[in-house]
């Protein structure tokens, strides 16, 4: 086998990689205001708005079980999945638009708006069971926890996904002489632009998922600074008088803390994977532009 055949043969095995393997957002802007007359006062002005939706959804839940049944799925069907089929992203953001005609504000404020409430009934010693206040708490808490760890496999996987492809798809550009004369087989020509096609779609989805997960660590981060504001205001006050309630503060400062960092690095890994969607794009439209110079190379033989 010659050289060219070699580097041919490389070229192909990279191709059917690329095409294989493994595996649109809409953002409102949260507003502040007054509580409505009956309803609750917020300790968080900026949450006020969010709490009170979120009551109005426990009265009204709304449906989220194929999001639900998608997160129960492990990392490598999930991506999957959103690879093969029209389905939900699993992100609360994609929740918040398919709901933007009832819903103002992002699932993930609601929550912490919840939290955050909590937390204001045993500083200010209001509740009416403690324990049934901290009960609720630790829902909401699993419920931040489960988001950051399931984003973070996301965008993990959609990373490697995403650059394997492109490495793959680098090397016929490396070598546009033998990839160029190639093209010029129409069977391999046809195999190229229906490839493509296939991975166009998996730039299409990896790009909403991107843009849907950017919105919602966007409003989780300043929801979670907008909470760790409020107990830096509150640590001085906090009641002394109960050991239990004492940890559950100094729990919510670490869970904090701990949230601020990780959205921080979940905040760089999305815009890694947003760059590396792009440059997976570009490396499509070079190829598409070589394939049609050798489809129009074709007609004027032809002709």
């Amino acid at each position: 086998m010659s050289e060219v055949e070699k580097t041919q043969e490389q070229l192909k095995a990279a191709l059917m990689a690329a095409q294989g393997g493994e595996p649109r957002t809409v953002s409102r802007t949260d507003v502040s205001r007054s509580p409505r007359p009956g309803a609750p006062r917020h300790p968080i002005r900026s949450m006020q708005g969010p709490f009170e939706e979120s009551i109005e959804d426990a009265s009204n839940p709304p449906d989220t079980r194929a999001q639900e049944d998608f997160n129960k799925l492990d990392p490598r069907k999930r991506r999957q999945r959103l690879l093969d089929a029209d389905s939900t992203n699993g992100t609360y953001n994609e929740q918040w638009r398919t709901r933007a005609s009832t819903a103002k504000f992002h699932p993930l404020t609601k929550i912490i708006s919840q939290i955050a409430f909590g937390v204001h009934l045993l500083h200010q010693q209001l509740a009416k069971s403690d324990e049934e206040v901290v009960k609720i708490l630790q829902k909401h808490v699993d419920d931040v926890d489960n988001f950051v760890q399931r984003a973070e496999e996301d965008l993990d996987l959609a990373i490697s996904d995403v650059r394997e492809r492109i490495n793959y798809l680098k090397l016929p550009l490396e070598h546009t002489g033998v990839f160029d004369v190639m093209l010029d087989d129409r069977a391999f020509r046809n195999q190229i632009v229906e490839g493509n096609e296939k991975i166009e779609k998996v730039v299409d989805a990896t790009a909403g998922l991107v843009k849907d997960l950017q919105v919602d660590v966007q409003k989780g981060m300043e929801s979670t600074i907008d909470f760790g504001k409020y107990l830096d205001d509150i640590a001085d006050n906090w009641p002394q008088n109960d050991r239990g309630s004492i940890d559950i503060f100094r729990t919510m400062q670490a869970n904090v803390e701990g949230w601020v960092q990780c959205m921080s690095t979940l905040q760089m890994k999305g815009n890694g994977l947003s760059v590396a969607v792009v440059q997976l794009g570009s490396i499509l439209n070079e190829m598409a532009k070589r394939a049609g110079s050798a489809s129009r190379r074709e007609q004027v033989g032809l002709s």
